[in-house]
């Protein structure tokens, strides 16, 4: 019985120490470009204290109560139940903007997923835009990655609920997308026509989905220099202006 304890004790905080690590390496390198560019910007830190990282060794990040794990906010904890940022983690380095009136929170964040648990690390950067009521969905390109996902789901329990776009309505959308949701009718209703031609001149490369709070979009990759920030910047406010 106790063998069983210590593999079940392991299972649950080796991750967690394993997060505390990556993000410990080189906090000045992870957390600098964020920092400075939040200021620059006149935009707000999830986590104030995150300021006092550059410049501070991983030592004095380990005394200072103010880099516990445990008093910073992970901009990616309220976003579980989103397919495809379920098992997400370190969204602890963001900012929130308010882009064309709404409030918008950036970051990076890294997940495994719900269908391959084990596997590496996939780094995405976010954004998830304050707004509430909206109907539960995810969107997307058509991509090879999508249809295994879709099969591996069904092999193992998890079908996703497709919802089939008229192509006498929208024959490229329908031909070029996925969308999954619950409620047909209210998704319907809110991707009007037009907002699916928006969807399809945008061109956008990542995923948009919502929850109970938010309109999130998020992409592969790592924002890391000001042109990084400013470009998704830029797609995020083309979204609220789109979709919202």
């Amino acid at each position: 019985m106790k063998y069983i304890f210590l593999v079940f004790a392991l299972s649950v905080f080796l991750p967690m120490i394993f997060r505390l690590i990556r993000f410990s390496l080189n906090p000045t390198k992870r957390a600098t470009p964020v920092i400075e560019y939040a200021e620059k910007k006149g935009y707000r830190l999830v986590n104030p204290s995150a300021t006092q990282i550059p410049g501070s060794s991983l030592m004095e990040m380990l005394k200072n109560p103010a880099f516990n794990l445990r008093n910073l906010t992970d901009a990616s904890s309220d976003l579980a139940d989103i397919d495809g940022l379920d098992r997400a983690s370190g969204g602890r380095l963001a900012f929130t903007a308010n882009l064309r009136s709404k409030e918008a929170t950036i970051f990076n964040c890294s997940t495994t997923g719900s269908i391959n648990a084990g596997s590496r690390l996939i780094p995405y950067k976010v954004a998830k835009i304050r707004a509430a009521g909206l109907p539960r969905f995810s969107l997307g390109k058509n991509s090879i990655v999508h249809t295994v996902q879709d099969v591996v789901g069904k092999m193992v329990g998890q079908p996703q609920l497709t919802i089939a776009v008229d192509p006498r309505l929208n024959p490229d959308f329908s031909a070029h997308y996925w969308i999954r949701g619950s409620d047909a009718a209210a998704i319907s209703a809110f991707l009007s026509p037009e907002k699916m031609r928006f969807i399809q001149t945008a061109n956008l490369p990542g995923t948009l989905a919502t929850n109970s709070n938010y309109l999130v979009y998020f992409e592969l990759g790592t924002l890391s220099t000001e042109p990084d920030f400013d470009s998704f910047i830029a797609t995020v406010e083309k979204l609220i202006a789109g979709i919202l």
